[in-house]
């Protein structure tokens, strides 16, 4: 490889993103397949937990030490390797649930007539490996029965056809480019995301090339910023998801059992955020890509002590679980020397982790409130409770939400344009391409 992208290398992962630069890091990731492949004729599930989860998690912090951060997949690896070597058993309890269509390519791979079957860990090493391979990738455990009546009685996923999915996936794109364009147009004209003042500070005078967006100064400065903020996440993150889904299957290079369009939604209903407010916005309607990996050490707490997961201890168990592994992973995000020099990276890091921790208290405070006043909020019109439910969760956002304002100014994620063709700039007169 030539030295300049060697250089290039570098620089993107000390100042990007985190990356690996060491073999510590690849071996680790390479650890937890080999493991799995390993038949419990060999090693138990004891065994094999006591040999390989050590030695992963000692490479990682080797790894993670010469990196000088962590990194996203790195910690979904610490995750991932604790969920199916300690608390998990896939060898002996997991089964792959295959479906194979009978039905021409453009059908769904659940439509009728298809031909469901649920696939053990095999005993021969061939089928083994795509078996384990299979498995490494499935976070969600999408089409895999587990051995927890929850999540098995919705397997196999429920898909769409592939003309539906690329007709669905392809509006929702085109929505949320245009949502991320007017949001950064938006950036563009409120000193707020580019320099440290409080979210609460008032809107600069108008300017010309503010005119456009001069109604939005009626309302509270705090609810149009947390607003924007909002926006851009839900639509980087759902084009993050959707484009590469999309391409798979537009091109239609890979198998109904593979292809994205056989898979669940990435995102729920939004209608769950106004009958069960910040539960049923994280709970339901946000993606779900994590969930499994980040509640599990909550589940295997509430294994050692006894505790039932549908009990108000056993949920706040996996609740604080899953929001302080997620925001461990979400710290990953910042890189050991960030754009903005005179920014603190763990001042960064703790802004951008705090972000997930303090909805452990959302919870705690949504729950306590609709306990004491479940009788008086059933009495209540359902427009009426469900307006409540959606003010009191755009007031928790506009709460929590400007903690990311600090790692994002410090990574200057505001100062790069997030789309290369713009309309709203073109139709403001500012030009159609802005890279």
């Amino acid at each position: 490889m030539p030295s300049s992208s060697l250089q290039v290398y570098d620089h993107i992962i000390t100042h990007v993103v985190p990356g690996p630069n060491n073999i510590s890091y690849f071996i680790a990731f390479f650890l937890l397949p080999t493991a799995l492949l390993i038949p419990p004729s060999i090693l138990s599930h004891r065994q094999l937990c006591f040999l390989f989860l050590p030695l992963i998690y000692a490479l990682q912090v080797r790894a993670f030490s010469q990196m000088g951060s962590i990194d996203v997949l790195g910690v979904n690896l610490a995750l991932w390797s604790y969920s199916l070597l300690a608390f998990r058993d896939p060898r002996g309890t997991f089964r792959r649930v295959r479906v194979k269509s009978k039905s021409s390519m453009t059908e769904s791979a659940d439509a009728k007539g298809s031909q469901v079957w649920e696939e053990a860990y095999p005993s021969d090493l061939r089928s083994r490996i795509p078996w384990v391979l299979t498995l490494m990738v499935s976070f969600r455990l999408t089409n895999w029965k587990i051995g927890e009546s929850s999540h098995d009685h919705a397997q196999p996923g429920k898909g769409l056809t592939r003309r539906e999915f690329l007709k669905v996936v392809s509006i929702s794109m085109l929505q949320d480019y245009l949502l991320l364009d007017l949001s950064a147009a938006y950036v563009q004209t409120d000193p707020y995301f580019f320099q440290p003042i409080s979210i609460d500070t008032p809107f600069p005078p108008s300017m010309p090339e503010s005119a456009a967006f001069a109604p939005l100064k009626i309302l509270p400065p705090r609810l149009v910023r947390a607003s924007t903020m909002a926006a851009q996440i839900y639509a980087a993150v759902n084009l993050m998801f959707m484009l590469p889904a999309l391409l798979g299957v537009a091109l239609g290079i890979l198998s109904d059992e593979w292809s994205p369009h056989t898979w669940p939604s990435f995102f729920g209903s939004f209608s769950a955020v106004s009958t069960k407010g910040i539960r049923g916005l994280w709970g339901t309607w946000w993606h779900q890509t994590s969930r499994q990996v980040t509640s599990t050490p909550g589940r295997g707490l509430n294994d050692l002590l006894g505790i039932s997961t549908s009990s108000t201890m056993g949920f706040a168990t996996l609740v604080t679980s899953a929001f302080f592994f997620s925001g461990i992973t979400h710290i990953g995000l910042i890189p050991p020397h960030p754009p903005a020099p005179n920014v603190s990276v763990n001042k960064m890091r703790f802004h951008m982790g705090a972000l997930f921790w303090v909805q452990i208290a959302g919870f705690g405070i949504e729950l306590m409130a609709t306990s004491l006043l479940r009788k008086y909020i059933s009495r209540l019109p359902s427009w009426v409770s469900r307006s409540f439910a959606l003010s009191w969760t755009a007031t928790w956002l506009c709460m929590t939400l400007p903690l990311l304002a600090v790692p994002f100014r410090g990574m200057k994620y505001w100062d790069l344009y997030p789309v290369p063709f713009s309309p709203v700039q073109g139709l403001l007169g500012k030009g159609w391409f802005t890279w």
